[in-house]
Parts: structure tokens; C-alpha cells; sequence
């Protein structure tokens, strides 16, 4: 089993639609700030410098999600994220939400590291490497 970064997250308000459940694309939003979260609490590597001052991003490249059950307004959403493989410059992730351990989404993401200069794919920098296959 693969050891899995976690963060619970509150279903605010912005997040939904008149019926009080998360509106689909908000859990995009959401996944792209469980990875910003994993690079920076996770693994201690500041997202932040990674793409402001090393000019590195993590495009996703691929992402399927499958929405199991509506999450609601005033709910709390654990999110978790796995590493399922690392390629030379890309990786693949698997994340889940739930509630109160019922899952309601689950994602398979993949993303790749790309020079924000040059828009060219790089190889994921040996350090961080490290650091991401804690989590498979």
C-alpha cells in the first residue's frame, strides 16, 4: 500500500452551486492545491520557488475523474495522494476524497516537470525524485 499524502479541507461555501454540493470543476481546483500542498508540506520543497524561481512547472498532462457520491456545503473532505510511478520527466498520481471515510471522488492524474522558459518537458530533479517515491 502505498504510503499517502493527506489534508483535510473544509466545503466552504464558494465551492458549490445554488444546491449546496461542490460544482464539478472546484475539485479541479482542489486536486491542484492537494499537489501544491504535498510538494510543500509534504516533501518540504517550496512549490512556490520551484515555479517562481527555478521556472518549473507541473503541467497535468492526463486526468480522469470519477465522482462517486455529491460532497456538501459545511462537510469536511479528506483529501489523499499517492504516487503510483515515476517516469523520467512525468508522474502519475492517484487521489481520493472523502468524508468521514466515505469516498466521494477519486482521481488517476498525470503530470509531467516542464521548463516554464523553454515550455520543453525536464527531467524531475534527482532531490524531489526522492522525495516523491516516499509516497508509492
Amino acid at each position: 500500500m502505498p504510503r499517502a499524502f493527506s489534508v483535510e479541507v473544509p466545503i466552504r461555501f464558494s465551492n458549490c452551486d445554488p444546491a449546496g454540493i461542490v460544482y464539478f470543476p472546484e475539485f479541479f481546483d482542489l486536486i491542484n492545491s492537494l499537489v501544491e500542498d504535498w510538494f510543500t508540506i509534504g516533501m518540504d520543497t517550496s512549490y512556490a520557488d520551484l515555479m517562481m524561481r527555478q521556472h518549473i512547472g507541473t503541467p497535468t498532462i492526463d486526468i480522469q475523474c470519477e465522482f462517486i457520491k455529491p460532497c456538501r456545503y459545511g462537510e469536511h473532505l479528506m483529501l489523499e495522494l499517492a504516487v503510483t510511478k515515476l517516469g523520467r520527466t512525468s508522474f502519475h498520481l492517484a487521489e481520493t476524497g472523502t468524508v468521514a471515510g466515505e469516498l466521494r471522488w477519486r482521481t488517476r492524474h498525470v503530470l509531467c516537470f516542464l521548463s516554464t522558459e523553454t515550455y520543453r518537458p525536464v527531467a524531475i530533479p534527482e532531490g524531489l525524485r526522492e522525495k516523491m517515491a516516499r509516497f508509492m
